[in-house]
């Protein structure tokens, strides 16, 4: 897979990283609206002690010590991983400025006098298709670095989706954000076949995507064309998948309006500024991500520090 010059990832420990995500507000606040999906499956974790405790079910202090030092030497040795979460940071900071272009069209349209704004942005409707197509990107790249998965191997990484075991905790509950706050609520019920319709449409019309810009050097291909080509391929792929995944875990457009409802005041007839409001005000694909990439390896770390242990006696 090539990568654009310029794009430069910054090395820091699992541990750093969980202690930049939120303990508390929108972003937390959102992702416990979706408990019935994972119901008991999630723990915040914003340290990797914290991680460890909840994975390796309140180990003993010498264990738990030994668990979090494997835990970051296996981390700083897989650029993979590594990859993937730095994908996944960098798709909620370029989420603000496509949730910026979505409000503005919305307003424009509701408002005589900002209908000048509708010239200037695409439709809503068409930023949030591009937008959900681009986070399922992001995620199937994101889950086979993080497995070390070639990036051919999109195939596997659809097959994971209608796993129980592959697509847990905080994956599970990445996945039904995302097709809940970015799918569901904003396109409705049929979102997968407008998605469909949108890759297989003008593909210049990605390249404007704030989003697309920020990611498009880890997406294969040369040109606009091929990109979106890969992007299709992804999409075709996982449809089937997702839609499983849906019936699965018993996401609903109205269970997650109803969720949204619980913590913020939103009449139906205004639906549609919900999901550009939430990308503008979560992140996330943040918080999941990098507790996704602390649990493999908190899990992996406490696999080889039992079995040294089993060793040594």
């Amino acid at each position: 897979m090539s990568v654009e010059k310029g794009i430069k990832m910054n090395k820091s420990t699992l541990d750093y990283e969980l202690k930049q995500l939120s303990s508390s507000g929108m972003t937390v606040t959102l992702l416990k609206t979706l408990d019935f999906v994972i119901p008991g499956d999630y723990n915040n974790s914003t340290q990797l002690r914290d991680m460890v405790s909840f994975v390796a079910n309140q180990p003993m202090a010498l264990r738990q010590q030994a668990i979090v030092k494997k835990a970051e030497e296996l981390y700083a040795q897989d650029e993979g991983a590594q990859r993937a979460l730095y994908l996944y940071k960098l798709t909620d900071k370029a989420d603000k400025a496509v949730a910026a272009t979505a409000l503005a069209n919305k307003v424009g349209s509701k408002f005589k006098i900002l209908s000048f704004l509708t010239k200037y942005t695409p439709k809503a409707d068409t930023v949030q298709t591009i937008d959900l197509c681009l986070k399922l990107t992001v995620e199937a790249i994101s889950y086979l670095s993080l497995h070390g998965v070639s990036i051919e191997g999109i195939s596997d990484w659809a097959r994971m989706i209608t796993s129980p075991d592959k697509y847990s905790n905080e994956s599970a509950l990445r996945l039904a954000a995302l097709i809940g706050f970015d799918g569901l609520v904003p396109l409705g019920p049929d979102f997968l076949s407008k998605v469909t319709d949108t890759v297989t449409g003008n593909a210049t019309e990605w390249k404007d995507n704030a989003l697309f810009q920020q990611i498009s050097g880890y997406i294969p291909g040369d040109g606009i064309e091929a990109k979106s080509g890969f992007i299709k391929e992804i999409i075709n792929k996982a449809s089937a998948p997702i839609e499983g995944f849906v019936s699965r875990t018993g996401l609903t457009r109205d269970k997650v309006v109803s969720s949204v409802k619980t913590f913020t005041d939103v009449s139906d007839d205004a639906l549609d500024y919900v999901a550009a409001f939430l990308d503008a005000s979560t992140s996330y694909m943040t918080q999941t991500g990098v507790q996704t990439v602390a649990r493999r390896f908190v899990t992996e770390a406490m696999e080889q520090v039992d079995a040294e242990q089993a060793v040594t006696g």
